[in-house]
């Protein structure tokens, strides 16, 4: 094995591990996360849940939010597709080891709600449009 081919099988076992190490990072100060945690992705409590966010996609688009599909193994985005993203980094990170139920996460990372299922949409929405980088999204779009 030459030199060039060793550098390359380092370097694509090194892209493979970032990869597979990945949260939510790479949202932050983009999009706000929604993360539905169970034991399992299709249980009735979380999928419930989901269907209540996903009743109003305008609304959640509006305010830049992502769903996610939250397991003690794996996570999905709201189209229940396996995701690259940690579960395990996600989970220690949020302190969900021990929890079900629904967490907001800010666009600057920090945990906005974390609470049991089921939870009204409306609340999340009024949580998000109190919050002072949502005022200034608003006012920037003239959105009152």
């Amino acid at each position: 094995m030459n030199y060039t081919s060793t550098i390359s099988i380092f370097l694509a076992l090194l892209v493979s591990l970032v990869t597979s190490a990945q949260d939510l990072k790479m949202y932050q100060w983009k999009n706000r996360i929604i993360l539905l945690k169970d034991i399992r992705f299709d249980s009735d409590k979380l999928q419930d849940q989901l269907n209540l966010l996903r009743s109003n996609t305008e609304k959640l688009g509006d305010r830049d939010i992502l769903i996610y599909l939250l397991t003690d193994e794996s996570v999905f985005d709201s189209s229940k597709i396996k995701t690259k993203l940690n579960a395990s980094l996600i989970i220690k990170k949020y302190g969900l080891a021990d929890f079900n139920g629904l967490v907001l996460v800010g666009k600057d990372g920090g945990v906005k709600l974390k609470k049991s299922f089921i939870v009204n949409p409306k609340t999340i929405y009024n949580l998000i449009d109190s919050m002072p980088m949502r005022q200034v999204e608003m006012r920037s779009s003239n959105k009152h």
